[in-house]
């Protein structure tokens, strides 16, 4: 055992952040730097979690967008294939607009319009039985989406094509 007499108090210097004592060193940070560098992550770390959120809202977007495209390709494809001869001209292509609604695709809700005009030439959608020219528009809208670029009639996709008769 040691007594309070054969302990030597060894003399402490203070450099910065170190103290060093007879050979031996600390170091370490002052509460005040901690909590500096605390705050300093946390406000990075809400950053990046508000661009997250940005980032999953945006991809949502996107896949309305090709789920919109998927069912015009499909509209447009069954106009394609449908009957346009002399003889026969299939009741698919009659002229005019048609709208379908409430088409649900990966849980979510979309209007199908399509239009048919039997006279290009003009601005109207003009229906014309004897027509051996037609133009194709079919529009696919999502429904119940938020704000945002994929909303509205930025979210709307819209194919054209015009077919004419087969001889």
């Amino acid at each position: 055992m040691m007594d309070q007499a054969s302990l030597v108090k060894l003399p402490q210097v203070k450099t910065g952040r170190k103290v060093e004592c007879a050979g031996l060193s600390q170091s370490g940070f002052t509460l005040l730097e901690v909590t500096i560098a605390l705050v300093l992550m946390m406000i990075v770390a809400l950053g990046s979690a508000s661009l997250f959120t940005f980032s999953i809202y945006n991809n949502s977007a996107g896949s309305d967008r090709a789920s919109a495209l998927a069912i015009a390709e499909e509209a447009l494809e069954t106009l394609r294939t449908a009957q346009f001869d002399p003889t026969t001209t299939s009741t698919l292509l009659a002229g005019g607009s048609t709208v379908q609604s409430n088409i649900v695709r990966s849980g979510r809700v979309f209007v199908l319009t399509k239009t048919i005009d039997d006279n290009p030439s003009t601005t109207a959608v003009d229906v014309d039985t004897a027509s051996t020219l037609k133009l194709i528009t079919v529009s696919v809208t999502p429904q119940s989406i938020g704000q945002g670029w994929g909303s509205g009639n930025t979210g709307t996709v819209t194919l054209m094509t015009q077919r004419t008769m087969a001889e």
